[in-house]
């Protein structure tokens, strides 16, 4: 289970009780206790790359405020306010990236690996599926972004597979899947669900009637299934999320908000 941790300087985060075990540096944000104000009140965390192509009319946050809401919520996560971070610009596909790579350039991906004695990771998500994997035995760790088009591409595999390449025993991971949108509030179309469904995946698929008169999706089902079958211990992955559509008070949602959506991250630190 993740549990809430308010920090002393305000923010409230999420933490994994099996990567805190293990000894891991790491936080799932919460809207609460950042600078930003309405719609995105408080805690945005947007990349400043992002809000700056936010089209005239439409609601936009300062690149002031989401600094400070990302070095807020850094010094949440254990480290310093003014570590080097290194994300991507995320897009929905399955590339994974080293963080030392990553961090000369902004690359296109969905998931960033780093090693000891490395930089620490982040990925953002409002809906999508935040998940952070560890390795105690290397100290290495991946920071992956799952929407329903990157678990069908297979970016949650992709990861693991990426950490085996650089000497980790994916048995040996420890795994934490972050808030995201449940599936009782994913109403999908039936293309999605087909999709899904041919990336082995059907038993994540919500039948209409269940929820509602359309089918659903259980992405969060579906990245535990995809961490399992690459070799992931059922045992060592925190995998119940609160639900970001269903609790307004603490969680950005696009699919409730739309663009007046602000953004949640996951962030983690080598060890």
């Amino acid at each position: 289970m993740l549990r809430e941790v308010i920090h002393p300087s305000g923010p409230v985060v999420l933490t994994s009780h099996l990567l805190e075990r293990a000894g891991f540096r790491h936080a799932f944000s919460t809207r609460i206790g950042g600078v930003s104000a309405s719609p995105f009140d408080a805690m945005n965390l947007q990349s400043v790359q992002a809000n700056a192509r936010i089209g005239e009319g439409e609601p936009r946050d300062t690149e002031a405020n989401i600094r400070e809401n990302h070095a807020r919520f850094a010094v949440a996560a254990g480290i310093a306010r003014d570590a080097a971070v290194v994300d991507v610009s995320q897009v929905h596909g399955c590339t994974v990236v080293a963080a030392r790579d990553a961090v000369r350039e902004r690359v296109p991906a969905d998931a960033i690996t780093s090693v000891r004695g490395g930089h620490a990771i982040l990925i953002r998500v409002a809906d999508c599926v935040p998940i952070l994997l560890a390795d105690p035995a290397t100290g290495a760790v991946a920071a992956v972004h799952a929407g329903w088009r990157g678990v069908v591409a297979g970016i949650v595999p992709a990861a693991v597979e990426a950490l085996r390449a650089i000497g980790v025993d994916p048995g040996n991971l420890v795994a934490a899947i972050g808030p995201s949108i449940s599936a009782r509030h994913f109403e999908i179309g039936p293309e999605v669900a087909d999709e899904l469904t041919r990336a082995d995946l059907a038993s994540c698929v919500v039948a209409p009637g269940i929820y509602g008169p359309k089918h659903h999706a259980d992405l969060v089902l579906g990245v535990r299934l995809q961490l399992e079958r690459a070799g992931v211990e059922s045992a060592i992955i925190d995998a119940e999320p609160p639900c970001t559509y269903a609790d307004r008070a603490r969680f950005h949602s696009f699919r409730r908000d739309g663009a007046r959506s602000g953004r949640l991250a996951a962030l983690i630190a080598p060890r």
